[in-house]
């Protein structure tokens, strides 16, 4: 359940927060997000831009603008809203570093209309010189049966878990992209495989034995375009498979073809390790011959 928010595991200490007075840390983390919030309920960016790191700053605009929407309208008219964390139970806070995570549990209503479920909240923090500031937020929902009887015990192990964790290092930050000539996704099949990707000097993409799609960041350009991808061949694969392949499908706006394949690096599995550094060339011929496939 945890694969997919999976990053290195740092010791840390444990603060038990159940039943304990607030500490120090949890003092510092609360109002940040409370503020982010606020900032995204009312729309506003310069009280966004205050509270938010600047990593993720670079990284939702990054994510607007591939899109090839307008930033910062589009970030704020997302149907749902941040969870509120008051009615929440604190499962733990810990600080590594310039990172810190808080772990909640309970109904984190998005306000979207539908049931809430019991889930697990995930902030994440960094600090910039002596401030914290707001990073990331993930939302865990259809937990195991038995994630839900240890909360309900107070039994928190599972919490060491990496998805958990800080990591004690600051995030790469991004550069900042332009307008792209065209949206594009990168499929992923990486079973027995640990792979990374990156499209255009940009956009960075890394999977270990498993599948999945994810925008390309900065989109593709008219002309040439940059791929490189490695892929480490893993000891075992938990599916017993073995599979790798990258492909990259550009988005047309045509109901008919909505997206076309532009790019596709598919290796021998029974081989390895793989590197691959190439171009693909983008254009009204190219989108036209793959389209027809």
């Amino acid at each position: 359940m945890f694969r997919a928010l999976c990053v290195l595991l740092f010791s840390s200490l444990i603060v038990p927060l159940h039943g304990k007075e607030p500490t120090v840390l949890q003092r510092d983390l609360q109002p940040v997000y409370q503020q982010w919030r606020q900032t995204m309920i009312k729309k506003d960016y310069k009280g966004w831009k205050k509270v938010t790191a600047y990593a993720r700053q670079i990284e939702t605009r990054n994510l607007v603008v591939s899109q090839k929407k307008r930033f910062p309208s589009a970030m704020f008219a997302l149907p749902m809203k941040p969870p509120a964390i008051e009615r929440l139970r604190l499962l733990q806070v810990r600080s590594k570093g310039p990172t810190a995570v808080a772990v909640y549990y309970g109904k984190a209503d998005l306000d979207v209309k539908a049931a809430v479920p019991n889930s697990l909240l995930v902030l994440r923090y960094l600090k910039e010189g002596n401030q914290w500031k707001f990073y990331r937020l993930a939302l865990m929902g259809q937990l195991p049966p038995e994630v839900v009887a240890d909360i309900g015990a107070n039994k928190l192990g599972f919490l060491k878990d990496a998805a958990f964790q800080p990591s004690g290092q600051s995030p790469r930050v991004q550069k900042p992209c332009e307008i792209p000539d065209y949206i594009a996704d990168i499929h992923l099949i990486t079973y027995g495989f640990d792979t990374t990707v990156t499209v255009n000097g940009i956009s960075s993409h890394e999977a270990s034995d498993t599948h999945g799609t994810q925008l390309v960041i900065g989109g593709l350009k008219k002309g040439k375009n940059t791929i490189q991808v490695k892929g480490g061949r893993l000891g075992r694969s938990a599916s017993g498979k073995k599979n790798l392949k990258v492909s990259v499908h550009l988005k047309t706006g045509n109901r008919k073809s909505p997206a076309v394949q532009v790019f596709e690096f598919k290796p021998d599995p029974a081989k390895g390790p793989f590197t691959y550094t190439g171009e693909f060339v983008v254009d009204k011929t190219t989108i036209g011959r793959h389209a027809k496939r």
